[in-house]
């Protein structure tokens, strides 16, 4: 008994000084799937009057490596269904690709999964380039609504979807690896600024909590705060963005890909948003929010 504790002990020892180099080691020609639920609950008081939204997206994606070169994953997605359910007082909307398609919204989400995402990206999970013209070329193509309002979903949807933003957003879920070998409790940090509806400046602390055969679990915590002063643009109205809140995640990679096989990643933002006075708007509205977001990776 006392020689098998000492050799527990040993191993133990050996695996907290191990050093790990985590990076994405994936092949040309595999199809690597990834599925995600957002679900976001928002509480809002305006004007006194509470007002509560739960939006829930969810995706089922591929990605496939298309080819390497120079040890540069270019891959593909192929996003294979998605949808957005948004439940308000009011009842509850709808929008999927696989609904149908007399509904335009569900035409619209069925004509951007009919195109791949064209992407590249390091081993360390850096978003390189992102290409997502082809899904949005065609967005509108045999959608039944007046042409001015077609021509409207459109630039919002190009606007909240250009390539800039996109990269920001898919970093967030892939550049979570260290730049260089760590062991176990080892910590490394990362700065970013989300593109949403404001800008948030994110400061996110990683560790490599724990190890296994098969897989390493890294864990995540960041403060995310909208940056003094921030503006935002609603309908022509101007309104000032004081929010602020934690985040805490975490993410199971396989050890042999570095491809996160689950995740889990919770949100918290508090605070308010300030209407402006002006001639569409005149007295100044306070709207104070809290908003939990939680996404689920598969």
């Amino acid at each position: 008994m006392k020689n098998l504790l000492l050799l527990i002990a040993f191993c133990s020892s050996i695996l907290a000084t191990a050093q790990f180099q985590i990076t994405y080691n994936l092949e040309k020609g595999k199809t690597y799937p990834q599925n995600q639920v957002v679900t976001s609950e928002q509480s809002q008081v305006i004007n006194g009057a509470p007002q509560d939204v739960t939006t829930i997206v969810a995706t089922n994606s591929d990605y496939k490596v298309i080819d390497i070169v120079e040890g540069v994953y270019h891959i593909e997605i192929m996003v294979n269904s998605m949808s957005n359910t948004t439940k308000t007082p009011m009842g509850e909307q709808v929008m999927d690709s696989e609904g149908a398609a007399s509904n335009p919204m569900n035409k619209l989400f069925s004509n951007m999964i009919k195109d791949p995402i064209k992407i590249t990206m390091n081993n360390k999970g850096e978003i390189l380039t992102f290409d997502n013209s082809a899904q949005l070329e065609n967005m509108t193509e045999g959608i039944d609504m007046p042409e001015l309002q077609l021509a409207q979903i459109e630039a919002a949807m190009k606007e909240s979807m250009n390539p800039e933003n996109q990269i920001v957003n898919y970093n967030l879920l892939t550049k979570i690896l260290p730049d260089n070998a760590v062991k176990l409790g080892d910590i490394w940090e990362s700065e970013a600024t989300i593109n949403s509806v404001v800008k948030f400046d994110t400061n996110t602390t990683y560790e490599l909590d724990s190890v296994t055969d098969d897989y390493y679990i890294i864990t995540a915590q960041a403060n995310i705060q909208s940056p003094e002063d921030s503006e935002m643009d609603m309908m022509g109205l101007k309104a000032k963005v004081d929010l602020a809140g934690p985040l805490a995640a975490t993410y199971t990679l396989d050890r042999k890909t570095g491809w996160i096989k689950k995740g889990k990643i919770e949100q918290e933002l508090d605070g308010s948003m300030t209407i402006e006075k002006s001639e569409m708007m005149p007295q100044e509205m306070k709207i104070t929010m809290e908003t939990k977001t939680t996404t689920v990776i598969e």
